[in-house]
């Protein structure tokens, strides 16, 4: 059974290691080279005509990171009008540090 095996494996597979360099190559041609090809006149640009310039969830975080600032801001506003009808003077924790 192995004998077999053995068989049918060299007929389907190339020859391994020393018989392989008996083999003829004289059959075989090298592919032609590739011709050379002009350098693109512009090959610094990445065309991108179609995309947009920012990813749109950039866009998205930017927009909900603004929004949040200005209702903070407008929170620190409506605390300080608050806390000076009652007379206190009102230091964000920002300008206190």
């Amino acid at each position: 059974m192995r004998s077999l095996m053995a068989a049918i494996l060299t007929f389907f597979l190339p020859p391994r290691g020393a018989h392989r360099a008996a083999v003829s190559r004289q059959g075989l041609t090298p592919w032609p080279p590739c011709p050379p090809r002009p350098p693109h006149p512009h090959s610094e640009v990445i065309l991108a005509d179609g995309l947009p310039l920012v990813r749109p969830y950039v866009a998205v975080w930017e927009r909900e990171r603004d929004e949040l600032d200005r209702q903070r801001l407008q929170r620190a506003r409506r605390r300080a009008a608050v806390l000076a009808t009652l007379g206190q003077d009102y230091v964000p924790l920002e300008a206190a540090v």
